[in-house]
């Protein structure tokens, strides 16, 4: 008889289709694989199985901002060498805790098997129909990195490697009208091989959709998840204030659907 759940386990939000690459094939391979199949990483094997995962961030932060060639660079010089991994048959909570822990997507094994990974945009797709709401406002990053229209590629690049960030805001006349994500890079950039000088106006995605920072978690998940947004800029009265990433959503949820400490009544004896 099989086990029942209060609700989704790994297995049934899990990405299956598990693109991998061998450690001695060049970045441009990756780069080639997360565009084809839009992913954000793919699994590195050696003559064992899987011994890394190549990710967006370890592009940009590994290969482009250390002036390296994606034609030219092996894999297993820039890939990360470890990877948490969590059983098929987790739930939900127990995911969310590990991406908040590890601050990673996650491998899914079902035993030595691996099967799938999960990404916080997995998991957003997930928290908007699941649970009570819960709010964002915890975990809104307001130390946000905007750039001019003129800004090449390349310094965009350098800028996001400096302040450890997955995104930058297009900024016009002081208004942010679009953004750049490592996606982005990827997509608009490597695997069309442009040059790494071409203006950031050029490969920014607009128009910008945004949402207010009282918007509650699941309207913020369901907004990300209808427009395969990993990051929501927030803005007041048509001010930018700050951005919302498919991890903090995880994280706020995470925190949201921990157990409560039971209420303790003290009670003075005479």
């Amino acid at each position: 008889m099989s086990q029942k759940h209060a609700g989704p386990l790994a297995k049934d939000f899990m990405g299956t289709g598990v693109i991998t690459v061998y450690q001695e094939s060049k970045v441009e391979k990756a780069v080639r694989a997360m565009d084809e199949h839009d992913i954000g990483s793919v699994v590195v094997l050696d003559n064992l199985g899987p011994c890394g995962v190549f990710t967006e961030r370890d592009l940009l932060s590994r290969v482009l901002a250390r002036g390296k060639d994606p034609q030219a660079t092996v894999i297993s010089e820039v890939a990360s060498p470890r990877f948490p991994s969590i059983e098929s048959a987790s739930t939900l909570e127990e995911v969310a805790d590990a991406m908040v822990t590890k601050k990673s997507r996650l491998m899914v094994f079902d035993g030595a098997a691996l099967v799938g990974i999960v990404t916080p945009t997995d998991l957003v797709r997930v928290i908007k129909d699941v649970g009570r709401d819960f709010s964002i406002l915890k975990v809104i990053s307001t130390n946000v990195v905007t750039a001019t229209a003129e800004t090449p590629v390349d310094a965009v690049v350098a800028l996001m490697d400096q302040r450890k960030v997955g995104s930058v805001l297009l900024s016009e006349d002081g208004k942010w009208t679009g953004i750049f994500t490592e996606r982005d890079l990827v997509r608009r950039v490597l695997a069309r091989r442009r040059r790494l000088d071409t203006p950031l106006a050029d490969v920014a995605t607009r128009p910008l959709v945004m949402a207010e920072p009282g918007t509650l978690g699941r309207e913020a998940a369901q907004l990300m998840a209808a427009h395969k947004f990993k990051r929501l800029p927030l803005s007041l009265d048509g001010e930018g204030v700050g951005v919302v990433t498919a991890r903090d959503l995880v994280e706020a949820f995470a925190n949201a659907n921990r157990p409560r400490a039971p209420r303790v009544d003290w009670i003075q004896w005479t």
